[in-house]
């Protein structure tokens, strides 16, 4: 009987099967579905896909019956279309104009021992960079301007990835939910990777340089992870009071930039990097994407303050994205 089923090519003659047998006529109109599409059909599609022909294949989100009406059905085409270049970027606020001009220089004041010790490991870091990058030395050129920040950026991207890992593997080893910190922390990460991704596109580092950014980087994952294994309010501290450092570094670039040392930052155009992930408009320039980049610092400071205040199975106040 099952054959006779699969042998239906038209609607007729399941109804006229279903009024011979007492069959139930949309359960056979469902057994024989598979055989809506004929032989030649098949072997035309198998060629198809064998000879690298996808877009003859369709896209199930395009067909009716699986798609679910809500209120982004409103939006053209051309708007839902996603660019390869950054359709795979992790949710990140969007800056406004006024929120981009409005960050300004903050401190929390540290409380108690955990509080003191970031905050006082934060700034020898500091100062030993200056010191060891020849960025406190001499004038600032656009040369140093480029250096800091893709070195600064290397490492900024390590705390919110190995913070994610450790609370991802502590969440499978406890058998327990995360509470909502592991996204904001993976979105932190790439937030910091694309700054770095941005600043290559005005230059490119010399292969000494390299090398140390593969030791700064080597090292300091492996004390950080420890650290946060050890006490995750410390190393969020820690990541608040470097963001408050960052600010400080980009409110500086700001002004190099409104002065002489980078002046040329202001007719520079944005790399189309950057114009994709903050959606700047496109005669953005280098002033816009530094503008950018400082809100979203001044962001992890509050964030990680924020994660710095609470314990470790509360619930993250940030949805994803935010």
């Amino acid at each position: 009987m099952l054959r006779q089923i699969c042998s239906f090519t038209s609607q007729e003659g399941v109804v006229r099967f279903a009024n011979t047998t007492g069959f139930n006529k949309n359960t056979i109109l469902a057994a024989s579905v598979r055989c809506l599409g004929t032989k030649a059909d098949i072997d035309r599609n198998v060629s198809d896909f064998r000879q690298g022909k996808y877009d003859k294949v369709p896209n199930p989100e395009h067909l009716e019956h699986f798609r679910k009406r809500t209120h982004q059905d409103t939006i053209s085409d051309s708007q839902k279309e996603i660019n390869p270049k950054d359709g795979y970027n992790l949710p990140h606020p969007i800056w406004k104009d006024v929120e981009v001009n409005s960050v300004t220089i903050t401190h929390k004041e540290p409380v108690g021992f955990v509080d003191n010790l970031a905050y006082y490991n934060v700034q020898l870091l500091r100062k030993s960079f200056d010191i060891f990058s020849g960025f406190s030395v001499g004038k600032r050129s656009e040369k140093k301007w480029i250096q800091r920040i893709v070195f600064l950026e290397t490492v900024a991207g390590v705390p919110g990835m190995v913070a994610a890992m450790v609370r991802h593997l502590n969440s499978l080893r406890r058998m327990k939910r995360d509470y909502g910190w592991i996204h904001t922390l993976l979105e932190e990460a790439e937030n910091e990777r694309m700054h770095l991704m941005t600043a290559l596109q005005i230059k490119q580092p010399s292969w000494f340089f390299r090398m140390c950014v593969l030791l700064a980087q080597g090292s300091f994952v492996s004390m950080f992870s420890v650290s946060y294994l050890m006490s995750p309010r410390f190393c969020h501290r820690f990541v608040g009071y470097l963001e408050e450092e960052a600010v400080k570094t980009y409110t500086k670039c700001l002004e190099d930039i409104d002065g002489s040392v980078l002046k040329h930052w202001n007719t520079t155009a944005a790399p189309d990097i950057a114009i994709n992930y903050w959606k700047l408009s496109e005669n953005a320039n280098m002033r816009d994407v530094i503008l950018a980049i400082r809100a979203d610092e001044a962001h992890h400071r509050t964030v990680n303050h924020t994660l710095g205040s609470l314990k470790t199975d509360e619930t993250n106040p940030y949805m994803p994205g935010k």
